[in-house]
């Protein structure tokens, strides 16, 4: 049975053009090369190698890219693998693995963000958010359960601001390192080294670094 299930599989290898109708049992997608798809696209699996483009609907299963992705349409997306620089306009994606540049316009939802490397997004929610830094990452909006922000020591990076900027971080438990933050708002917070924070807010405890700066903190009631 599985074997009949791979022969039955339909892939395509896309190298260049704009694409404005892929064949309809297409159910995996290699891209090698510069290619514009503007029809929606439904499919299993999508490998993008190169600078690719999606103008319309996006929905699969996995996509993965090490190249140079911009998905300008609504994308829904299952297990998402970024090696390279991706741009996405909104979207909703279930686990987000990200050791790139991801740049998100509008707002990603996601249940699990793991990721290492810049993120710039004006909303991201999540329900489990884990950020190791190797340049500056901009999310002006960021919400999840649990969210733990620190420097990646292991990545060879020429940046030396290796840090997160936000106006607004809001969760249940926020561990925090190298930010600079308008706000925190969470029910456990930990405040590490090399943060800047103006108000925190809390309903449980929290912690601070001697090494950060906390200009207000409040308490608020369950």
């Amino acid at each position: 049975m599985r074997n009949e299930r791979i022969q039955r599989i339909k892939k395509k290898t896309l190298t260049s053009g704009k694409i404005n109708k892929l064949a309809a049992d297409c159910e995996e997608l290699n891209i090698r090369g510069a290619v514009a798809l503007h029809q929606e696209v439904h499919l299993r699996k999508i490998s993008t190698h190169g600078h690719s483009s999606f103008h319309s609907l996006l929905k699969a299963e996995i996509l993965r890219n090490t190249g140079a992705c911009t998905i300008k349409g609504f994308c829904d997306i299952k297990e998402l693998s970024n090696a390279g620089q991706l741009k996405i306009h909104h979207g909703n994606i279930t686990k987000v693995n990200s050791s790139g540049k991801l740049t998100v316009e509008q707002t990603l939802q996601a249940q699990h963000f793991d990721g290492i490397g810049v993120v710039k997004a004006k909303e991201l929610q999540s329900e489990q958010f884990y950020l190791k830094l190797s340049g500056r990452s901009d999310i002006e909006q960021l919400t999840a359960d649990e969210i733990r922000i620190e420097k990646d020591k292991l990545s060879i990076s020429l940046s030396t601001n290796k840090k997160l900027v936000s106006k607004n971080i809001k969760g249940k438990h926020i561990q925090l390192s190298y930010t600079d933050a308008e706000i925190v708002n969470g029910d456990v917070v930990i405040i590490g080294d090399h943060c800047t924070i103006h108000t925190l807010y809390y309903r449980e405890s929290y912690s601070i670094s001697p090494k950060a700066k906390v200009q207000h903190i409040r308490r608020e009631e369950k």
